[in-house]
């Protein structure tokens, strides 16, 4: 992909709502970044910084954070993953647990992963991407062509819960696809069962849980097979 290449002259600093600027600070200085500047009269404003950016928040009053659907940015890092590893690692020292659902939260993300969403505990959606073309790699993947229906369905279904956060849309087509295999490869079918795997663990299916685990286990594969698709996929699997 080419990108044009321009002197920076204008910076553009994103000012994102919040329930409250005392809450809402503390929560990014748990995780690491260091506040640069806080006001609480006339009104509340706050800005913090980490690696060389920085994150600009203004109470809104009135503001329910759990209608917040649209508030957030995007943030270019070095490794997602590391940062990833670091956000959990923090969140689940000061709140007993790495929250997947409600307010704040954390997406899950796979090893071979390139983002992740943060929501904060005012309900904006951060998303953490690494630099490089592997990103937009994983999800052109879905468009590629040569690829059996499998295949292309599992890439879907990763472009439905890695870029869309949207697990539910992501179990269907693997339930789609999975349903009518036809003559696809053991450690396609194998990659799919994974996948829908942590989707029911994480959408509360456990009937659904046990059933790919079933397949999953009818399943031919060799020893270096199944190890590569679990690092994979990390997912916890017989």
């Amino acid at each position: 992909m080419n990108k044009q290449q321009t002197k920076k002259e204008w910076i553009t600093t994103p000012i994102l709502p919040c329930t409250s600027i005392e809450e809402t600070l503390a929560f990014w200085e748990e995780l690491g970044y260091r506040i640069t500047y806080k006001l609480t009269r006339p009104y509340q404003y706050g800005i913090l910084e980490r690696g060389g950016y920085e994150l600009h928040f203004a109470r809104v009053k009135g503001m329910d954070a759990a209608v917040n659907y649209y508030g957030g940015c995007l943030v270019a890092v070095t490794d997602a993953r590391a940062v990833y590893l670091e956000f959990t690692k923090k969140l689940k020292a000061s709140l007993g647990r790495v929250p997947n659902t409600g307010i704040p939260r954390i997406s899950r993300m796979k090893p071979d992963a390139t983002r992740f969403t943060l929501t904060d505990v005012s309900g904006n959606s951060i998303i953490f991407v690494s630099f490089g073309e592997k990103d937009e790699e994983v999800w052109q993947n879905a468009d590629n062509k040569d690829q059996s229906p499998l295949q292309k369905s599992i890439a879907v279904a990763t472009r439905f819960r890695d870029y869309k956060n949207d697990d539910m849309a992501a179990a269907k087509t693997l339930d789609v696809a999975l349903a009518r295999p036809g003559n696809e490869a053991n450690t396609d079918i194998a990659e799919a069962l994974m996948i829908r795997i942590e989707l029911a663990g994480s959408l509360n299916e456990p009937n659904r849980t046990a059933a790919c685990r079933s397949q999953l286990e009818a399943i031919p594969l060799s020893k270096e097979e199944l190890s590569a698709l679990k690092l994979k996929h990390a997912v916890d699997v017989p």
